[in-house]
């Protein structure tokens, strides 16, 4: 991919604007047939704290009404536990192992085609808009689009630079956990879509303030707390030894009532997004596709954030896509999806073939007639911070390799949904998961050799604070 910085500033932000090149461009001649697609990446974002998913705090009115209007997948599984392999998968189709780009070491492969190099393939005009550091196109996720934006307030520190300047830099990491830029997204995509003459679109947008630190504006800051009066702000989640397994309850709660509030924050600026596709007129013609790479943890199993685990607060996102042309309001999918089927629905939708160079497949099938023609365990993996863990997960069994320490456990979702009962592989059905696990492993064959990006994985510096934090052992 070819990447080319644009001289200035959009709009005096300072917005670096990246503008990609992949390799499948369409011919001059090609225009496509099928609906506008726009993909929606809400870093953070549990699937149990949405009304959708039954949560009971009016956290996501407008996620809300998108999901009544087309189709919710209430067990829809990540990848991983946090951004970079996330969207790698959601990208690739693929799972992390196979796409390779694991950690901030490593890159998506350039022979790897993405899902804006499908469209663009079609003839798709391919935008995409980015508000977090491991979406830049130093990581090779930029593959595809022919105008990648990025929204932090701190893009000059990352763009231009090589990764292994900034990709686990301390003072980035504080910068991103700060930054607030559900506003500068907007701007970025409204500014791209209404340019006159615009042919049928790709369209990605991450949104990024769910992710911590939890620092809504005013009135998101008080709205599901408001008689709160300790001392907890949200800010500094990561770094900050206070809030820990033991910190009080009410405290804890408040943590959880900023985080709901970056969630409504948040909302609004999704309900800004789905508005302008109305007033340009082509709401109703637009595929839209609103998922999540990973959750965060609020001590469930006594860990914080994300990118320390693969339980379900971490890796059970919402998905909800709404095309009134193919999807029946009101559709509710129990079945187990994955994220490397989003990629393939929505060429499916935009009546595009996928090709056998992935694993993910097209739900449509599922969603029309509730049917499930392929294999759907979902393998979830993290390999970053010295975490080596792999998961297979069914509707009902959950099987878990902790190869970093030689640990083997499985459990049953239904008896045990909170996950706290791991049983060792020998009990029950232990053998037999295992031998489904191994199996499912034998298929995750690297496509390519991914190039390394440059940048340590784990600093001196930054393991030692980890270290502080529980995140990594002294192994």
């Amino acid at each position: 991919m070819i990447v080319r910085i644009a001289v200035g500033t959009a709009m005096g932000t300072g917005l670096i604007i990246l503008t990609g090149c992949g390799d499948a461009s369409a011919p001059a001649d090609v225009q496509p047939v099928g609906p506008n697609v726009l993909l929606i990446s809400i870093d953070t974002l549990r699937a149990d704290h949405l009304g959708a998913y039954g949560y009971q705090r009016p956290t996501s009115p407008n996620l809300d009404r998108i999901a009544r209007q087309g189709v919710v997948f209430e067990n829809h599984i990540s990848s991983t536990s946090w951004t970079l392999p996330a969207h790698a998968a959601l990208f690739s189709s693929l799972p992390d192992s196979v796409h390779g780009c694991t950690d901030t070491d490593r890159v998506l492969a350039e022979d790897i085609t993405t899902l804006a190099e499908r469209f663009g393939a079609a003839g798709y005009e391919t935008a995409g808009f980015f508000a977090g550091p491991y979406l830049h196109p130093a990581f090779g996720l930029g593959q595809g689009f022919e105008h990648y934006e990025n929204c932090t307030s701190y893009a000059s520190a990352l763009d231009g630079a090589p990764a292994a300047q900034w990709a686990m830099d301390l003072d980035v990491m504080h910068q991103s956990h700060r930054d607030i830029t559900n506003p500068s997204v907007f701007k970025a995509f409204t500014r791209w879509i209404d340019e006159p003459g615009r042919g049928k679109f790709f369209i990605f947008v991450h949104l990024w303030d769910v992710h911590y630190d939890f620092i809504p504006p005013s009135p998101y800051d008080t709205m599901f707390d408001p008689d709160y009066t300790g001392s907890v702000t949200g800010e500094n989640f990561f770094f900050d030894r206070s809030i820990n397994p033991n910190m009080p309850p009410r405290d804890l709660e408040h943590l959880v009532a900023l985080y709901d509030g970056e969630i409504a924050w948040t909302d609004e600026y999704l309900g800004h997004i789905i508005a302008r596709l109305e007033t340009l007129g082509v709401l109703d013609d637009t595929v839209i596709a609103i998922t999540s790479d990973h959750g965060t943890a609020f001590f469930e199993h006594g860990l914080k954030g994300h990118r320390n685990s693969l339980f379900d607060e971490l890796i059970r996102v919402p998905l909800v896509i709404r095309y009134p042309a193919s999807i029946e309001a009101g559709t509710r999918i129990s079945t187990q999806t994955r994220s490397i089927d989003i990629g393939p629905t929505l060429l499916d939708l935009a009546g595009l073939a996928t090709g056998d160079d992935i694993h993910g497949h097209s739900l449509l099938t599922l969603v029309r007639d509730k049917q499930l023609d392929f294999d759907n365990e979902a393998v979830s993996e993290l390999f970053s911070l010295g975490q080596r863990v792999r998961t297979l997960r069914t509707r009902r069994w959950k099987f878990y390799d902790v190869m970093n320490r030689e640990l083997r456990l499985w459990t049953d979702l239904i008896a045990d949904p909170g996950e706290r009962a791991l049983r060792p592989l020998a009990v029950g059905h232990g053998p037999d998961l295992e031998a489904r696990y191994d199996q499912a492993v034998a298929g995750l064959v690297p496509v390519a050799v991914t190039a390394g990006a440059g940048a340590d994985p784990l600093p001196e510096a930054l393991r030692r604070q980890l270290e502080s934090l529980g995140y990594v052992g002294q192994d």
